[in-house]
């Protein structure tokens, strides 16, 4: 996996060569990383943002079933969270 700091976004000659040979590249500030930056094709944008948004959505609901797993929840405060949620809606 290639990395590339913000600050180097700048020097698109170098970004468009890099993002071509790689294909994907991690955008890092401060040595942590921030986004992803994915080559596509151009008649293939709108199929590629539907799946990148699927598998986002995929491994947050993964996380919560972990996490649900870990931290299970007793029946009152399920039923709390329903009626808070309810009330907020009025």
């Amino acid at each position: 996996m290639a990395y590339l700091q913000v600050k180097d976004l700048k020097k698109t000659r170098e970004l468009w060569g890099r993002l071509e040979r790689d294909r994907e590249l991690v955008i890092t500030k401060d040595g942590q990383p921030r986004a992803i930056m994915i080559s596509v094709e151009p008649e293939d944008l709108e199929t590629s943002l539907v799946e990148i948004r699927r598998a986002l959505f995929s491994a947050a609901v993964s996380r919560v079933r972990r996490r649900a797993q870990t931290l299970p929840l007793a029946d009152d405060d399920i039923a709390q969270a329903i009626e808070e949620s309810r009330r907020d809606r009025r």
